[in-house]
């Protein structure tokens, strides 16, 4: 069976179809960069759906999968419309930003969430422009932040991180022409055990 091979431009655009598809109502960067060593897709936007909904999508047009443990970079194998492909992005990365306002939002989430935390280290409710300005970090609340690392700034971080204006986004038909039917199997073999395939 031939192969049809598509370049990052090709499968940017097939990125932006099926996002313009899943989230009608949100204006999406999509941009796609060669290198020496392979190519990857950008896709930024504000506000919005979070992250994990954006990548439910275009994981999906992802050519190859990193297993960190190994060093190692390895095939993703796809067909669409029943026809193989193989997609021209290596990766594609997720870039989400934030207005003022849902920053806002998100440190009246912690705050109502964590008000005797917060009442009980005389700590005052933190403005925007102490977390725009990483002022945070440093900030731990009482009998709440109890490991290394845990701050006011990664806890109102997380509740943008999961924050999202919708349940889920609508079904793309261009995402749900592809499918994965195998990867390299490399890393399970001889790596961390990632599968881009459900493994019975």
């Amino acid at each position: 069976m031939t192969t049809k091979h598509l370049t990052c431009a090709d499968t940017a655009k097939l990125v932006r179809k099926a996002l313009k598809e899943s989230f009608p109502d949100v204006r999406f960067s999509v941009r796609s960069h060669t290198f020496s060593m392979g190519a990857s897709i950008t896709v930024a936007w504000t506000d919005g759906p979070n992250a994990k909904q954006v990548e439910a999508v275009t994981c999906r047009f992802q050519a190859s999968y990193f297993d960190g443990g190994i060093d190692y970079k390895g095939s993703i194998y796809h067909m669409m419309h029943g026809e193989t492909v193989s997609f021209g992005a290596d990766s594609i990365n997720a870039c989400r930003t934030v207005s003022d306002a849902s920053v806002e939002q998100a440190i009246d989430r912690v705050y109502r969430n964590l008000r005797s935390n917060f009442r009980e280290g005389g700590i005052a409710k933190p403005t925007v422009e102490a977390f725009r300005a990483g002022q945070l970090w440093a900030t731990v609340l009482p009998s709440y932040h109890l490991n290394a690392g845990d701050s006011l700034q990664s806890e109102i971080c997380a509740s943008i991180n999961r924050h999202s204006d919708r349940l889920r986004g609508l079904v793309s038909q261009t995402a749900q022409s592809v499918f994965v039917t195998h990867d390299d199997g490399y890393s399970r073999q001889c790596g961390s055990g990632y599968s881009a395939v459900t493994i019975q």
